[in-house]
């Protein structure tokens, strides 16, 4: 099946971090990830995403930012400490195709943490660069 080229980076991405053991524990057992913004009255600790896409060398070439941010509501920052460690662990330097998209990797630009005025609520931000060739996009253009 063909998805659109963002769809198709940010189910790969949902599928492997909701998946994973080590990140789920340091969540208190599943991984909440929400595309763009939480949802009104989300649980803590949870996750959420989007990509932002440009232009890149030559035109099947794509090249943006990955954003993903830790929300969490703890007395301290540990919890936020071993979600960004899996995280990173994860996503750094990682590499994967799907049917839709070729060659994507992501490396770590930035991370950090993000003032919040509310007592207690920890957000940390993280920017990935992402590098990719789209496939499926690229089979439709030439065809027109």
């Amino acid at each position: 099946m063909t998805l659109d080229t963002q769809e198709s980076l940010l189910t790969q991405l949902y599928t492997v971090l909701t998946s994973e053991i080590t990140l789920k524990a340091a969540m208190g057992g599943s991984v909440s990830l929400y595309p763009v913004w939480a949802k009104p009255d989300a649980t803590f600790p949870y996750l959420v995403h989007r990509i932002e896409m440009r232009r890149g060398g030559i035109w099947p070439e794509r090249i943006g930012t990955y954003l993903i941010d830790i929300w969490t509501n703890s007395p301290s920052a540990a919890s936020v400490v071993a979600i960004r460690k899996r995280l990173i662990e994860l996503l750094d330097e990682y590499q994967f195709n799907t049917t839709d998209v070729k060659n994507v990797k992501l490396n770590l630009d930035t991370d950090g943490f993000i003032p919040e005025t509310e007592p207690d609520i920890f957000h940390y931000a993280f920017q990935f660069s992402i590098s990719l060739w789209r496939q499926a996009e690229i089979v439709y253009i030439i065809g027109r």
